[in-house]
């Protein structure tokens, strides 16, 4: 083995399929943060909510290094269009159409999100934002993408059964096409992506310290903090008792340090990086599952996939499965159904699929462990007759489907296929399907020519292989050498691309030093630092570092026209039972920004939100006539999280008047409260 190329490889490559399937599971984290966004689009996006665009951008007067297009969008309309734009650039990320360009675009709608209200902004919207940079430098649509389903379709012009069971790949590294797919360049932009989610479990583990993760109370704590605990975690607290949860947490810090380690550890890499990808997916859907932290947690898990090494791929590629091997007897006198056979070969990963031409009946083509295509005898209920009239597939067992069951088939035999295939084959389903495949069947040779296919799916001229020929060398591209104005354009464009990866790694390194409690500092200029702010790579990975031992909510005590008592942001009355003390049930995104804006650093932003509770807040949507709002208190409250296996307080720790809006609330008239905490009195 050469070991400097090895080593290389290791760490300055990402296998093209493993940043294909990165680019799928990103697109999904996008989706889930856009939708949980677009839920409070009102609140949080647009002038009537908590935060108006004018309101922003003068406290960010002084702060500078912010920016996002959503700025230009102030009402719910326009904040909607902007949002389905978004939507829409996603959904040709996550398809890999145009992939760089989405990419880009995807990732400039990420940080415009982040930084249009900064007070929700945290370390899941750090770390997709850092991920998504870093990858952006890499070919993300080399697999598993509609740019590679184009490319490979114009590289490979099979044009019969024979090519079409040729899974033989093609030379990439070799070729002069424009990066064809499967091509990933060695590059700084691999290592800083695999180096940044190392920083992040390095930096989370390191501050996660004191007395509740050295006696395995960590998770316990944290999962009874609302404003941190999901409803997923909410239930697993409820069952889990203190040694499970003091096992969880040892396990998670252990996996925390052990991450970095076996994704940079220069021997056993299959083991290692196998191991790192299973550790990654334990903390990613640890954080994603049970607590609420944005983002985070799918980010990690989603990054899980750029770890998968190159020889998992080839075994997974290599291996057919046995149970879900199919033959496909396809209409050989019919353009549209060779060109869905070349797509389905495609997206076979893993050669599940052999195919046959309805011409060839004289043995069945079937797929061995190996890969390689041997003969069998073809089963009695194969006939002509039943080859011309539909698409014939066969499975293990010699069982022949025929029309919508054997679309079916088709379907299980492909990567994930058994999602959706079993509902295919429900009655009712099936004969619905079976209806549709008659009609498209039937107009097989209309659709054929529309589509700009000849009757028969092939050249005219083009000679037909014999059914008993030997196997031709694999379809492939001619080798050429590049032109010297490519080589210099490429070396050019590469030179580039190292430069500014250099430049963002080194940002991103020293901002993880400076904002995290860390053994040691990188120098960061402010040129440096400003390269992370602009894009809010801000990188504070101090989740979970000091489990809280109180409980904290907010508690808004207004009173309405009629002489109601009322919560805005629950809808109902003031919680003043400490035993109720369970969280507002508004989700992370407002626990996140009620948090920021009870704390002193971010005083000048209360008063939009003041302007914005008074006129009826999240949960009090009808505030007119006698429900109208005419007074308002706000209070922070916080009441102790147990010991384990002891009951929760009767009584509150602290109870905190935050301000007073208008005539104030309902309860001043019949009881004492506290008077306002000194920071918040106007400065």
């Amino acid at each position: 083995m050469n070991l400097p190329k090895a080593l290389r490889d290791h760490w300055l490559r990402i296998d093209a399929r493993s940043l294909g399937l990165f680019r799928l599971a990103m697109g999904l984290v996008l989706f889930y943060d856009l939708f949980r966004r677009w839920r409070y689009l009102k609140e949080f996006y647009t002038n009537d909510g908590v935060l108006p665009n004018h309101n922003h951008l003068f406290n960010l007067r002084d702060t500078g290094h912010v920016w996002s297009v959503l700025h230009a969008f102030s009402s719910v309309g326009e904040s909607e269009t902007a949002f389905s734009f978004m939507l829409f650039f996603y959904v040709c990320f996550f398809l890999g159409w145009r992939t760089r360009v989405f990419h880009v675009v995807s990732l400039a709608c990420v940080v415009s999100l982040d930084a249009r209200n900064i007070l929700l902004e945290g370390a899941g919207s750090y770390a997709t934002i850092a991920l998504l940079g870093f990858t952006a430098f890499l070919p993300l649509g080399s697999r598993f993408s509609l740019d590679s389903l184009r490319a490979s379709l114009e590289a490979h012009d099979e044009k019969d059964a024979r090519a079409l069971n040729d899974r033989r790949r093609l030379d990439q590294g070799a070729l002069d096409a424009e990066r064809a797919p499967g091509w990933t360049p060695t590059s700084m932009a691999a290592f800083a992506t695999l180096a940044q989610i190392a920083v992040i479990y390095l930096a989370m583990a390191l501050q996660q310290k004191g007395a509740a993760w050295s006696d395995g109370t960590a998770f316990y704590y944290a999962l009874n903090a609302e404003r941190w605990v999901s409803a997923a975690g909410a239930s697993a607290r409820d069952v889990l008792g203190p040694v499970a949860l003091a096992a969880w947490s040892r396990a998670f810090r252990l996996s925390e340090l052990a991450i970095p380690a076996l994704i940079f550890l220069p021997f056993a890499w299959r083991l290692t990086r196998g191991l790192a990808v299973a550790l990654v997916l334990f903390t990613g859907l640890t954080l994603g599952v049970f607590f609420a932290f944005g983002p985070l947690g799918w980010t990690l898990a989603a990054s899980a996939a750029l770890l998968v090494p190159p020889g998992s791929w080839d075994r997974l590629e290599e291996h057919p499965r046995a149970r879900r091997a199919r033959t496909v007897i396809y209409d050989v006198d019919c353009g549209v159904c060779l060109m869905l056979s070349r797509l389905l070969k495609r997206l076979d990963l893993r050669g599940n699929l052999t195919f046959q031409g309805n011409d060839d009946l004289d043995g069945l083509n079937a797929r061995s462990l190996t890969g390689s295509v041997a003969r069998r005898e073809l089963p009695a209920a194969v006939t002509a007759e039943l080859v011309a009239g539909t698409v014939v597939v066969i499975d293990p067992d010699g069982h022949v489907h025929t029309r919508a069951r054997a679309v079916a088939e088709v379907v299980q035999a492909l990567p994930l296929g058994w999602l959706l295939a079993w509902a295919m084959k429900l009655p009712g389903i099936v004969q619905g399907l079976g209806a549709l495949y008659d009609f498209v069947a039937a107009r097989r040779q209309r659709i054929s020519v529309a589509l700009g296919k000849a009757a028969c799916g092939i050249d005219d001229h083009a000679p037909l292989t014999p059914v008993g020929a030997p196997a031709e060398a694999p379809l492939a591209l001619p080798v050429r050498a590049p032109a010297p104005s490519t080589r210099l354009r490429r070396g050019v464009v590469g030179l580039g691309r190292e430069l500014a990866v250099a430049v963002v790694f080194a940002a991103a390194l020293a901002q993880s030093t400076a904002v995290n409690d860390l053994p040691w500092r990188i120098p960061q200029p402010a040129w440096l630092a400003a390269v992370a702010a602009w894009p809010r790579m801000l990188a504070r990975w101090d989740v979970l570092a000091a489990p809280p031992a109180e409980d904290e909510v907010m508690v808004i005590d207004a009173q309405t026209r009629g002489g109601r008592s009322v919560d805005p942001l629950t809808g109902k009355e003031p919680e003043q039972n400490p035993g109720a003390m369970r969280g507002t049930g508004l989700g992370q995104l407002w626990n996140e920004y009620l948090w920021r804006i009870h704390e002193h650093d971010w005083f000048d932003y209360q008063r939009a939100f003041r302007d914005y509770i008074a006129k009826g807040g999240p949960a009090w949507d009808d505030p007119q006539g006698d429900n109208q709002l005419v007074g308002l208190d706000a209070y922070w409250m916080k009441q102790p999280i147990p010991a384990p296996g002891q009951p929760r307080a009767e009584a509150l720790s602290a109870r905190e008047k935050l301000f007073t809006q208008s005539r104030g609330g309902r309860l001043n008239a019949t009881k004492t409260l506290p008077v306002v905490r000194p920071d918040m009195l106007k400065r």
